[in-house]
């Protein structure tokens, strides 16, 4: 069974119940994502988030600050398809993807991706603030930014 996030993160004490209620009433007031929430709070930082998805799930953690993109990797997944799911990718190994997501737990982006793709996708997860700017350099700023 998956955990949503803000359980996670109060299980694990990571944060309090009074901080998860008012990342919760930014998030309802703002609109964006929990973590967003958290990170836009000074709650937590981005790193302690990845990591925690990571450990839970059982994915790769992958640092994108210092990681250059191949260009012909990004052409796999089409701009929109990257931006709407978080998803970046980042190397082929026979018919397998590897590609970086914010949420690992997104199993309609995993098999939306692999169907557009035809591969096997291997999700590594990323930081949501990293994995935005990579988007951004690999396929532009979007039309708001």
């Amino acid at each position: 069974m998956l955990v949503k996030l803000g359980e996670l993160l109060l299980r694990l004490r990571v944060i309090t119940p009074e901080q998860y209620r008012e990342a919760s009433n930014h998030q309802r007031l703002l609109g964006g994502s929990l973590s967003e929430a958290l990170l836009n709070l000074g709650v937590v930082q981005d790193e302690d988030l990845t990591s925690v998805l990571s450990h839970q799930y059982g994915v790769p953690y992958i640092d994108l600050s210092d990681f250059e993109v191949d260009p012909e990797f990004a052409k796999i997944i089409p701009a929109e398809a990257a931006r709407r799911y978080q998803a970046l990718p980042l190397a082929r190994i026979g018919t397998t993807l590897t590609v970086a997501v914010a949420d690992p737990t997104n199993v309609f982006a995993m098999d939306d991706i692999a169907c557009m793709t035809e591969y096997n996708i291997e999700p590594v997860v990323a930081s949501e603030r990293l994995l935005k700017d990579a988007i951004s350099r690999c396929y532009g700023p979007t039309a708001s930014s």
